[in-house]
This record gives C-alpha cells, sequence and structure tokens, in this order.
C-alpha cells in the first residue's frame, strides 16, 4: 500500500495575524497599493482585498498593475473609479473601453473621474453612463455641448468637467456642487446656464468676457453658498467690486464664501488706482458683513498684469507676476490672511522677483514653473518638497546655480525643459556631476517647445541630441515626451536603448503615407517587438506608447 505524505504549510508570525489589523494597515495604503502587495500572497489576503478594496485611482498605474486587477479583482463591486491619459498612462482610457463594457460591468459605480482625453472618447463614455442610477460623483472632460441631450442621472450631485460654455445638457440634474472649467475650442454660439439646485460653484475661465457671461448665469442660482472663480484673462476690464457686490445683494442671498483670483492689465502708473481698485472691495459689506478681503500684486512697470485676489488665498496654482511681495496692497493687515497660501502647490513664476513670501514657500509647494529669464535662486533653495521642476524657453539659468537646485530638491523626480536650456544647465552635457544627478533622480523627462508655438523645427530633437539624452536618462527614466524627426529614431534608438520606460509620447515631423508607426510597423524593423506588451495610440503626427513589460 502506497502512502503519500502530506505537508501541511506552516503558518507564518504574519499570517497568524488578525484581519481587523490588516484592514487598519490597507486604510494607510491606496487600494492599487493594496492589491498588488497582499492579494497575490494567498487566498486569505486575496479574499480580504475583495472585501475591502473598491476605490481604485489609476494615476500614474503600470499597465502590469491594471492588467493584474482588471483580471484578478472583482469589478461588480467598485464603488469608485479614476481613468485618465496623463503622459505617464497615456492611452489609459482607450485601452479600458477596450476590454470592459462601461455599460455592462461599472453601472454600480458611484465615483467616476475620466480625464485627459479627446472629446470623442469622452462623448461616448457620456452616453454609456446615463444608466448609471447609483452616480453621486463625475469627473469627466472635454466636452462640447453643443450636440449632446440632456443627461438624467437622478443621483448626481456632484460635478466636475472641462467643456464649453454651452451647458443646457446638464442643466436639469439635481446637482449640489459643480467645478467648470472653460474650454473654447468650439465655434458655436455659448449658452451657460447651470443647475437652480447649485449650492456650491466652482469656475475656471481663461478668456476674455468669460466673467461677464458667468454673472448673468449667476442670477438664477438663489441657493448658492460657496462661489470660487479664477479667471485668467488678463485681458479683462479692472475688477470693480461694486459690480459683484450689487450681484450678490440682489441674486445671491444665501451666497457665504466668494473667493477669486481676477488677472487684468495695468496701464496706470498711480499707486492710487490699486487703492480704488481695492476700496471697490472694502465697502461695509465686504469687510463688515462678510469679512470677506482681498489683496493686489502688481509689478512697478506702468504696463504690466496686476491680480487681485481674495485672502486666504484658496487656489492650488498660484502665479507670481510681481517683482516684490512687499508693493503688494490688501485691505486687512490680519498677518493670517495675509500670509495664508496653504492650498498652494503649484507656484509660476513670471516676474523677475527678488523677494518672495516666505509663508508661500514653506508650505506645500510640490511644482515649481520657472518662465522669466532671470532667476533668483536663493528662494528656490527653500523649497523642500519639490517633485516637478518646470523651465520656460527664455530661463538664462547657470549650471552652477542649476547644481544648488539638484542638491537642495531631495524629491525631484521629473523635469520639463525645453532642449536648449537642458543643454545649458547641463554645461553642454559636459558637467558629469549634474549628469548624474539627473541620471540618478529623474523619472519623467518632457521636452517642451523652445517659443511660444506648439511644434517648430527647433523642437525637433536630432540624432546627436538625442544620444545625450539617452547617455544621461536612460537608466533610470520612466516616461518621456519628445519630437523627432522620423520614426525611425523612435525604433532604432529610443526603444532600443531606453528600456526603463513606463510610457513614452513622441511626436514624429514625418507624416504621410506609409510613413505612420503601427505595432505591425514596429514587429517589421525588429521581431523583438513581438514580444512586448504595449499599447499604441496615435494623434496625427503624436504617438504615445503605454507599456507592461520590455525585453528589448
Amino acid at each position: 500500500m502506497l502512502f503519500v505524505k502530506r505537508f501541511k504549510h506552516a503558518l507564518t508570525e504574519f499570517e497568524t495575524l488578525p484581519n481587523e489589523l490588516f484592514v487598519e494597515i490597507f486604510g494607510y495604503l491606496t487600494c492599487v497599493e493594496t492589491v498588488w502587495a497582499f492579494a497575490r500572497l494567498n487566498s486569505r489576503f486575496r479574499n480580504l482585498t475583495l472585501e475591502y478594496c473598491r476605490t481604485f485611482n489609476f494615476k500614474s498605474i503600470s499597465k502590469t498593475k491594471l492588467d493584474y486587477i482588471i483580471q484578478h479583482h472583482n469589478i461588480r463591486r467598485w464603488k469608485s473609479l479614476r481613468l485618465s491619459d496623463d503622459d505617464d498612462t497615456p492611452g489609459q482610457v482607450t485601452y479600458f473601453c477596450q476590454i470592459l463594457s462601461f455599460a455592462n460591468n461599472l453601472s454600480h459605480l458611484e465615483a467616476l473621474t475620466v480625464v485627459n482625453t479627446q472629446c470623442n472618447v469622452t462623448t461616448s463614455l457620456l452616453s454609456q453612463i446615463t444608466s448609471f442610477q447609483h452616480l453621486v460623483s463625475l469627473t469627466i472632460g472635454s466636452i462640447c455641448g453643443k450636440n449632446l441631450s440632456c443627461i438624467n442621472l437622478v443621483s448626481l450631485k456632484y460635478l466636475i468637467i472641462n467643456s464649453c460654455m454651452h451647458t443646457t445638457w446638464f442643466q436639469k440634474i439635481p446637482l449640489d456642487g459643480l467645478q467648470h472649467t472653460f474650454e473654447h475650442n468650439c465655434n458655436h454660439e455659448h449658452c451657460l446656464v447651470y443647475p437652480t439646485t447649485l449650492r456650491n460653484l466652482k469656475i475656471f475661465a481663461n478668456q476674455q468676457g468669460d466673467t461677464d457671461i458667468v454673472r448673468t448665469a449667476l442670477k438664477p442660482l438663489s441657493k448658492l453658498t460657496n462661489l470660487t472663480i479664477y479667471d485668467e484673462a488678463w485681458e479683462n476690464a479692472v475688477p470693480d467690486g461694486r459690480i459683484w457686490e450689487e450681484l450678490i445683494k440682489s441674486s445671491l442671498p444665501c451666497l457665504k464664501e466668494f473667493n477669486f483670483c481676477f488677472k487684468f492689465w495695468r496701464d496706470f502708473t498711480s499707486a492710487s488706482d490699486i487703492n480704488w481698485i481695492i476700496s471697490t472691495f472694502s465697502t461695509p459689506f465686504y469687510r463688515q458683513e462678510k469679512s470677506w478681503f482681498v489683496q493686489c500684486d502688481t509689478h512697478y512697470q506702468q504696463f504690466s498684469v496686476a491680480m487681485l485676489y481674495s485672502l486666504p488665498y484658496v487656489f492650488e496654482h498660484f502665479e507670481v507676476i510681481t517683482h516684490s511681495f512687499q508693493n503688494s496692497l490688501s485691505n486687512t493687515n490680519d498677518t493670517s490672511k495675509i500670509q495664508s497660501y496653504k492650498s498652494v502647490k503649484t507656484l509660476v513664476v513670471d516676474a523677475k522677483c527678488e523677494t518672495m513670501n516666505e509663508r508661500l514657500l514653506l508650505r506645500n509647494i510640490v511644482n515649481l514653473h520657472l518662465t522669466h529669464r532671470y532667476v533668483f535662486v536663493d528662494w528656490i533653495l527653500k523649497i523642500r518638497r519639490l517633485t516637478q521642476l518646470t523651465f520656460g524657453h527664455q530661463v538664462n539659468l547657470s549650471y552652477e546655480d542649476f547644481l544648488l537646485i539638484l542638491k537642495s530638491c531631495p524629491h525631484l523626480k521629473s523635469l520639463v525643459t525645453p532642449y536648449q536650456v537642458l543643454c545649458s544647465i547641463t554645461n553642454r552635457w559636459k558637467d558629469n556631476l549634474i549628469c548624474d544627478i539627473l541620471s540618478r533622480k529623474i523619472r519623467s523627462l518632457k521636452l517642451t517647445s523652445s517659443d511660444c508655438l506648439t511644434v517648430n523645427h527647433k523642437n525637433y530633437i536630432k540624432v546627436d541630441e538625442l544620444l545625450n539624452i539617452i547617455r544621461v536618462f536612460s537608466r533610470h527614466c520612466e516616461h518621456l515626451s519628445i519630437a523627432v524627426y522620423s520614426r525611425n529614431i523612435v525604433v532604432g534608438l529610443i526603444l532600443r536603448c531606453m528600456n526603463q520606460l513606463r510610457s513614452l509620447k513622441v511626436y514624429v515631423q514625418e507624416h504621410g503615407h506609409n510613413m505612420h508607426i503601427s505595432k505591425q510597423w514596429l514587429t517589421d524593423q525588429n521581431s523583438d517587438f513581438h514580444n512586448l506588451d504595449y499599447c499604441l495610440v496615435s494623434n496625427g503626427h503624436e504617438y504615445s506608447f503605454w507599456f507592461t513589460r520590455r525585453y528589448l
């Protein structure tokens, strides 16, 4: 008689811990991190993740992790989903829609976010989610509302959209909160109307006259309690607090919070003109009845952009247009209000600013955009949490100062810059210390335009220039955005040499019949490409790759 000896798996101390402890640990992780770390261990942890992981944010996720979660998790139990075609996940939305039907698999969702994708994709998605009767929160864009039929999502309470100013398609939804970023990609007339149920409204405008249209759309919103407006159109007329006071008194009786940032063109020299602007926001209605206060930042030049904003400043994006904050004017002496920039995460410096507000720097700045020619390094070295650094094409920064910045930013991992600036701040690739630090730090590199145009002949990277980029960034760079002359450069250099890439967005100059990049063409050039598991999305001259694994 044959006896088969069975071996019993001995539990580790880790596995003897109670489920309640692991559930508490899950609370410190995202659902993506939890599933990837625990679900593959054994059936017990897989069942735990199935039970407790229902909110999935696929921002910056690798395609490998996305595929695993879709294949091994119960999608019908999900409550929240976020998809995006960001630079590090290009084609994610299209890929997800190809393998899963929204209507058949996700109608139970309570929150859905689909952003940074093309208008035709979002329009198609909108037609599929009309049956989502449990949906409470929706974030979507870009949308043209001109030809959209009215949708009736009875449970929807919060909507965040990037769209044109034709909004009748969601007018009948009983929304409580709305964030609307205007897009001006359409040529049709405006029809800006909002649900009268709104209590919270946030608007981002960007063209001259947008705010005038907004004021008309606000008049029926008698239930509104919180209003936030960011208007970056500097061509606008000088802000006048009396107009807003009259509107609020006549049409918005419930308004408790009014936060704003208005840019405008300053073509006067007298400080008294700024004082007059502030005085219109300093009436008893503003200061005594509502306790609303403002600040105005200006430049010493007569013809320049000025910025008026409410205090405390509530937006994540702050633009420095002043040469010195010491010259800013406000209608309050309350230091806590004047220096309150705790919401700011992205700082854009458009002026030769010698003195920076210390409270602004030492808070939560993670993204720094430098666009002015002259850069003062002293205050940059005080930003300790910087993860992304962006240079404009005019920036003139010495490689010695750039080295100081690199050494003072331990969390820096993303660089956005024109090639000419990158070449300059590396001392034409001859400073080995800078090149070594960049190689170790930078995980995302985006090479941008050399002037105000989107793409011109200066932006295309030549082969000898690309060789320098590959030499420095090939070891650790995971995300690359670049423009090249030929598709042969893509297959022969970028894909062959940069093996760590998880995403690639490339703009190819040559474009015409039989000159496109396709999966079949890539395989024809090198049979090893057959082993690549990736998404490829084309849009004219632009090609986006999103990789799972690399064998080359």
